[in-house]
């Protein structure tokens, strides 16, 4: 946000109350809830969660520059009646409301264009290379890491200038009517859904409730806008119409939007041909992984829908860097290791395509070493867990898997698996704990393929750090961790 606000046009706007009104007028252009992370002249929202509570660092925020915060009414209404309060304060019902509000009237300002982009798996991918494709054309913003619910979407509607032309939301979800409350206050113009696999299946009890969820954001889409989706996908094309828009369908067998001739160019992403009319079109991504096609026919589909050329594409899309810990080639030279760092998160879906990846670079390189899955549970899966894991497990026994190691009680299906499939018990290893692991870890010789993937809560990126490590220098150590976030 680069116009200003008033903290008593901040408060008409959430239908709060102004507490402890400043002498000097008090303008915000930028927001926070988080005090960690809060920067001198940050409007601080005190949101109320199951496991924490903003309210509680309110004084810290004020510690830290906030030019005001907005509170809980419940909080800090009695209080400033007799107290001497820490800063100006505006009072609402419900500060996360409040959030969604304020981003609401910010959205309502922007001229931009706004691209909502949905899915299972790729949606952080595909929003990446849509913002990367839009920013040649324009002034463009798009959603920060994994800024995808209803605090990181407001926050990124929030952070954009008002001059923007090109606004890229990410909307995730984990129950029912999330994607239609993330679009009412993102209000898009387009929109994309990637596909619909099995994730968050705790919170669904079948895949079809999966694809209902995922098409809320169709009926989002004006009349006078677009809904991109995956023509491979029949939950997608089942439920297209929904949509009052129009739909243009993407795919790798069907779709407006077409690709052939995928490559495995080595660490130098993928290649293929767009076809799209008639025509074809020679196209790159630095990204790993021949499923990132799908991603990046996305982003091509919604390019040339605004009108960008073909050329800006393809420069656009040679931007679109992997981000941290979303398979990343990790190189250990000293010990010969090729590490794929896709610690980010799991699910059943992106772990295949992981392995997969796994297998494309080594065969792309011509490589004979042998490859070593690290990896940890899938989680927020309910009660099909231990059915999906097991899948897995016989899914890796048909790749030539030389070696598993695998954490966490559901991981366990993983390895049995793989053993009923064939695979000799001997190079199948299991652990209760992260240190246990850890150790074997420090075990892996030299001249390997090493993919290290599972859920977020493992944090499995402190075994690609401690791969990285051994037998490392200082100053190679530094870099590593330097380069690659750890």
């Amino acid at each position: 946000m680069t116009e200003p606000l008033s903290i008593e046009q901040i408060a008409r706007v959430i239908d709060g109350r102004l507490l402890y009104a400043p002498v000097h007028p008090v303008y915000a252009t930028s927001f926070s809830i988080d005090t960690r992370t809060l920067r001198p002249g940050d409007l601080f929202i005190a949101i109320k969660g199951k496991r924490f509570n903003g309210n509680d660092f309110v004084e810290k925020a004020f510690e830290k520059g906030a030019c005001c915060a907005i509170v809980s009414r419940s909080r800090w209404l009695k209080r400033s009646d007799s107290e001497l309060g820490p800063g100006p304060l505006i009072a609402a019902s419900d500060t996360t409301v409040a959030l969604a509000r304020l981003a609401q009237y910010w959205r309502g300002k922007l001229k931009a264009k706004v691209i909502a982009v949905t899915g299972s798996v790729g949606k952080t991918a595909t929003r990446q290379m849509i913002y990367h494709v839009l920013s040649k054309a324009g002034d463009a913003h798009c959603s920060p890491l994994n800024y995808n619910n209803i605090y990181g979407l407001s926050l990124s509607i929030l952070s954009a200038r008002s001059r923007c032309q090109y606004l890229i939301l990410e909307l995730g979800m984990s129950a029912p009517g999330e994607i239609a409350q993330l679009a009412s206050i993102s209000r898009p113009d387009l929109g994309v859904v990637t596909n619909v696999a099995r994730c968050h299946t705790e919170f669904f009890d079948s895949l079809e409730q999966i694809a209902d969820a995922k098409a809320e954001l169709f009926g989002a889409i004006p009349p006078n806008g677009a809904i991109f989706l995956n023509a491979d996908d029949k939950m997608l094309v089942n439920r297209s119409g929904l949509a009052r828009c129009r739909v243009v369908w993407f795919g790798l067998s069907t779709g407006e939007f077409r690709a052939r001739g995928a490559k495995v160019l080595g660490e130098g992403g993928v290649g293929f041909y767009a076809v799209h009319e008639g025509q074809s079109f020679p196209l790159r991504i630095p990204l790993l992984g021949t499923h990132n096609v799908y991603n990046a026919l996305a982003a091509v589909a919604v390019a040339r829908y605004v009108g960008l050329s073909w050329e800006t594409i393809a420069n656009g899309l040679l931007d679109a860097n992997p981000l941290p810990h979303r398979l990343n080639l990790v190189k250990v030279k000293k010990l010969g290791l090729r590490i794929i760092d896709d610690t980010y998160n799991a699910s059943p879906a992106a772990m295949r395509a992981a392995i997969d990846t796994v297998f494309e670079l080594r065969q792309a390189e011509k490589s004979s070493d042998p490859v070593i899955l690290v990896l940890a549970d899938m989680l927020e899966l309910g009660r099909i867990g231990a059915e999906e894991h097991y899948k897995i497990g016989r899914y890796i026994q048909t790749k030539g898997v030389e070696r598993l190691l695998v954490l966490g009680p559901l991981s366990k299906q993983i390895g049995r698996g793989a053993a009923d499939a064939g695979m000799p018990r001997t190079r199948i290893e299991e652990f209760e704990t992260f240190d246990e692991l850890i150790s074997a870890v420090g075990r892996i010789g030299r001249g390997a393929w090493v993919l290290v993937k599972g859920s977020r809560r493992w944090k499995l990126e402190r075994v690609v750090q401690r791969l990285c490590m051994q037998q490392g220098n200082a100053s190679v150590q530094e870099e590593i961790v330097k380069a690659h976030g750890y």
